[in-house]
């Protein structure tokens, strides 16, 4: 207020001082937005680097109508799998496999088994996908898709 013009200035801030403030919220922002982000990541990368290491594919698979479906796993990861104890699954349903992934596999090794849905083959179209899904003692999840009636 100028006393001596008799009016008064209505601005509260001067633009100089509202940019100064925007540019300092902004820095703060980010500061926070970066301390944030290096927590995440250092949480996401202490403790859960298994799955990164145990990588398994289905090479091969045939799932004729009826069953059983039988697939071919091999290890492509950075170390061995253990398949031991590893729960198998079609559609969602418990497979029973048969003995012959009941081992742990050496990095490029490969084996072969049958799986058969424990709740039977009833509910499956032929032609259609159904995923098949392995998981591992170690909390690995492996998922594919095989098409009933079919495979090479």
């Amino acid at each position: 207020m100028h006393l001596l013009d008799g009016h008064v200035n209505n601005r509260a801030v001067s633009q100089v001082v509202a940019a100064l403030l925007v540019i300092a919220v902004t820095v703060a922002a980010a500061v926070l937005l970066y301390v944030f982000a290096i927590g995440v990541i250092g949480n996401l990368s202490s403790g859960v680097g298994q799955q990164v290491k145990d990588q398994i594919t289905i090479v091969s698979y045939n799932f004729p109508i009826g069953g059983p479906l039988k697939i071919t796993v091999k290890d492509v990861g950075s170390s061995s799998v253990d398949l031991s104890t590893a729960d198998f699954f079609i559609n969602g349903v418990s497979a029973n496999p048969g003995p012959g992934c009941k081992l742990t596999l050496t990095i490029g090794g490969s084996c072969t088994t049958t799986l058969s849905p424990s709740g039977g083959y009833g509910g499956l179209l032929s032609g259609y996908l159904y995923p098949v899904k392995i998981v591992t003692a170690d909390g690995a999840i492996f998922s594919y898709s095989v098409t009933y009636g079919g495979g090479a």
